[in-house]
């Protein structure tokens, strides 16, 4: 058997793959912390618009190995499965948050 037909199916899996990753899909998350805390959650390709009660915060994705990680100057967020971790400079009570699974909107 030639090597070919290999090599050619690996390339095409490597083109729908990188495909794939260049058609990031949006989220919507309702994110739910201790002590009543709450915010709205939008991933929207490289970009989380996270939704608190007196305004929004855009936050750029940034490599990272633990999940998925997004910042800005005001803010940072992990993701890693259900749980969310979130501070914000000057509020750091973002406590025990986890995605609440009754409210996740994906296109």
């Amino acid at each position: 058997m030639s090597a070919l037909p290999l090599v050619l199916i690996l390339m095409l899996t490597g083109s729908l793959t990188a495909t794939a990753t260049a058609a990031e899909h949006h989220a919507s998350f309702h994110v739910a912390c201790a002590q009543g805390r709450s915010l709205g959650l939008r991933i929207e390709g490289r970009q989380a618009r996270v939704q608190l009660a007196d305004g929004e915060l855009v936050l750029a994705r940034k490599p990272s190995s633990l999940g998925r990680h997004f910042r800005s100057g005001d803010a940072t967020l992990n993701l890693d499965d259900g749980f969310v971790a979130f501070a914000r400079r000057g509020d750091w009570d973002w406590q025990d948050c986890h995605i609440d699974p009754s409210f996740v909107s994906e296109r």
